[in-house]
């Protein structure tokens, strides 16, 4: 493994970071992602050392499922830069253990990137507020997460079937209905329409949520997001044009969508690699169906990986200039589109160079509809954004149990309307448990 500052000469208990004899600054740098993405992320380390001679940068990663426990493990002693998830963001802000940057970065520099990216990153402690306050992360990426189709496929299908339908707008959601009958058209043997629905994309787009705006109160009950969660079912009991939760089990919608059995998945800006190196087929992104419940509005969730600092880390200048160069430097920005790894953070990156496709070509010019990752971004009239459920909570405990018990519902055993009734007492226990964290 790679040494950590810890195990250096004026290393310790402390966290990271020291300095030498000749004026250099030592800091542990942590992340994780796959064996390309760390080869993207030394790249990027080394550009940074080679602008910043006086700073040398110890990156190491593990892979994503164990990067928690193992930073979890690292107690007070945490690297002087590393990931900080959306999903854990707020417990790790709440605990004062991440430094606060707010007076590092310049107004400038914010508004050089998404206003959504980097909200999300402040967090008042003393009213347990997230998007407002002292900001204690830096955005690595911000990643709409959208409906994708296999347009070879789906063109395929509409020329075999003889089909009058033309091929999703690329601008305009279609509603449930519409969507709902778009699939049952393309109707084909062992190929499914969708492999299968995102929970929050159907709640969130038909302008429901899970708990009130403080999230104390659970809101499972409410006829829209009943509606949302039987949408979904349907999609599989009543029109058989989603896997059954055991199919589903055997094998996962994004393998499944790689394989040409279903022509519609979702996708984030980080599948692109595998999408131009993996596959043949063309592909490209639609909005995200809209519910028929008032004031719905087609809504994909969005997620983020911060780069946070240690409060004790002993190197915090050199810490925030890596922090702020990974973020903010727009080669950074355009490597990561390059690369397909991300959606550029650099505002002017992504609205020129990326959407324009700069420096792309061939499969890597895919997919063509690249203004939707922005539209989410930046909500428009049609399309919005919003964070991921678990962003929201302390403990995430309330989300995942709820995800790990709504089998009947997708089976056919119960109507969504049943198991929300019987559910919302345990849903709200939860909530109970999350807000006595902060209270």
């Amino acid at each position: 493994g790679t040494t950590t500052t810890d195990s250096l000469p004026g290393g310790g208990s402390n966290g990271g970071g020291q300095t030498s004899q000749q004026g250099t600054s030592t800091i542990e740098f942590f992340g994780w992602g796959s064996a390309e993405e760390q080869e993207n992320f030394q790249t990027l380390v080394d550009a940074f050392m080679a602008e910043n001679p006086d700073v040398r940068v110890i990156y190491s990663a593990t892979d994503a499922s164990g990067y928690m426990t193992t930073l979890r493990n690292r107690g007070s002693s945490l690297p002087d830069v590393f990931y900080m998830p959306d999903y854990e963001f707020m417990a790790w802000a709440d605990s004062g253990r991440l430094y606060d940057m707010s007076n590092d970065v310049t107004q400038a520099e914010l508004d050089s990137v998404w206003k959504l990216s980097t909200d999300m990153y402040r967090y008042d402690r003393s009213t347990t507020t997230l998007g407002t306050g002292p900001l204690f992360a830096l955005p690595k990426d911000l990643g709409p997460y959208l409906l994708v189709y296999n347009k070879t496929l789906l063109q395929q299908i509409i020329t075999e079937k003889g089909l009058t339908i033309g091929l999703p707008d690329p601008h305009v959601p279609m509603t449930w209905a519409a969507f709902r009958n778009y699939l049952k058209a393309i109707k084909k043997d062992n190929v499914f329409g969708i492999g299968s629905y995102e929970m929050m994309h159907a709640i969130y787009s038909n302008n429901a949520d899970y708990w009130d705006a403080t999230v104390r109160q659970q809101r499972i009950t409410d006829p829209n997001f009943v509606n949302a969660i039987q949408f979904i079912a349907d999609l599989h009991l009543v029109d058989g044009v989603m896997p059954s939760p055991s199919q589903q089990n055997s094998m996962n919608a994004y393998q499944r969508f790689l394989n040409g059995g279903a022509v519609f998945a979702w996708m984030g800006a980080w599948d692109l690699k595998a999408f131009w190196n993996q596959v043949t087929f063309d592909f490209d992104v639609i909005p995200t169906p809209v519910g028929p419940a008032a004031g719905a509005k087609s809504t994909s969730w969005v997620g983020s990986v911060g780069y946070a600092v240690s409060k004790n880390s002993r190197q915090i200048g050199a810490a925030m200039r890596l922090a702020k160069y990974l973020t903010f430097n727009e080669e950074s920005a355009r490597l990561n589109y390059k690369l397909g790894q991300a959606m550029p953070n650099v505002k002017a990156i992504a609205e020129n160079d990326w959407v324009n496709n700069i420096g792309l070509e061939g499969r890597s010019l895919l997919p063509e509809n690249k203004q939707l990752f922005i539209d989410t971004v930046n909500q428009t009239e049609l399309i919005a954004g919003k964070n991921r459920s678990r962003y929201y909570l302390y403990d995430n405990t309330a989300i995942l149990d709820f995800e790990d018990s709504l089998e009947p519902v997708f089976s056919g055993a119960k109507t969504a309307q049943q198991f929300m009734r019987e559910y919302a007492s345990s849903f709200q226990d939860d909530l109970d448990e999350n807000a006595s964290y902060l209270y």
